[in-house]
């Protein structure tokens, strides 16, 4: 390849994110109607229920990488597929629902591209407080039509975020969820209720975060290899009282699924 795909330096890298693979030939694939995606998507669609497009901003813009570079700062933007790309999978879905994984860099076209194609965007919970009130990630922002983690598979568990950010954020934090009494090693519970009771149609808990767990069980750590993906869910992991406070939250927030 003469240029491969990345994303540029942030708060998780200094050097960026050369993730090395390939970019797609978009030219080829607009004069194809998107075949190859339009395969691909069906088949997702027969496979599951909902269908998570990772990256969605690299519809409107990605980064383009020279191939060979050792870090992704030599980096550019370039204009995505746009709208014909959502066209396409749309075409396919036959009704699936689709998830647009909205987060990083995002232009103006990136909204106007979910607003009119109609999938829920996302939006995480722990990136709320390290500003003041007007932060889009602070749950009394969020509209119907969003999916909301309290974190992903790229973040900390909640227990560790809490005692990794600043002191300024953890006072914001007890200040939003109007909580001062609740043990500090117990508040991740009182996090899950307060995206649960959010407007957001959807709403997605790690099991690390249910469970309680710190970093020793996050998934994946952004820019690194190695030791990610390993996490696995035990069996007696999932008790009875576990079960029952799961169920009786989803339930008070009317979250329970009965379909």
């Amino acid at each position: 390849p003469s240029r491969v795909a990345g994303v540029p330096p942030d708060m998780f890298s200094s050097d960026g994110q050369l993730w090395g693979n390939p970019l797609y030939d978009w030219e080829r694939m607009a004069r194809e109607d998107y075949a190859w995606w339009k395969l691909r998507m069906k088949f997702s669609s027969e496979l599951y229920d909902v269908v998570r497009i990772d990256h969605f901003v690299g519809i409107a813009h990605y980064y383009s990488i020279p191939a060979g570079d050792d870090t992704a700062k030599n980096g550019v933007w370039v204009d995505g597929p746009g709208e014909g790309l959502i066209a396409a999978i749309s075409s396919v879905m036959g009704g699936k629902r689709v998830i647009a994984e909205d987060l990083g860099i995002v232009i103006p076209e990136v909204g106007r591209m979910l607003k009119r194609s109609g999938y829920p965007g996302m939006k995480l919970m722990q990136f709320g407080f390290d500003s003041g009130p007007d932060n889009e990630y602070l749950p009394c922002h969020y509209d119907k039509n969003v999916v909301v983690y309290g974190g992903t598979h790229d973040n900390e568990t909640l227990v560790s975020w809490y005692q990794t950010i600043t002191g300024t954020e953890r006072a914001m934090v007890r200040d939003y969820l109007y909580d001062y009494t609740t043990p500090e090693d117990q508040l991740y519970k009182s996090m899950i209720a307060l995206i649960l009771r959010s407007a957001a149609a959807t709403c997605i808990v790690p099991m690390q975060d249910w469970l309680g767990l710190d970093n020793s069980a996050r998934i994946n750590k952004p820019s690194t290899v190695g030791q990610n993906w390993r996490w696995r869910l035990k069996k007696n992991q999932l008790t009875k009282k576990l079960q029952k406070e799961i169920c009786q939250m989803t339930t008070r927030y009317g979250r329970m699924n009965w379909a």
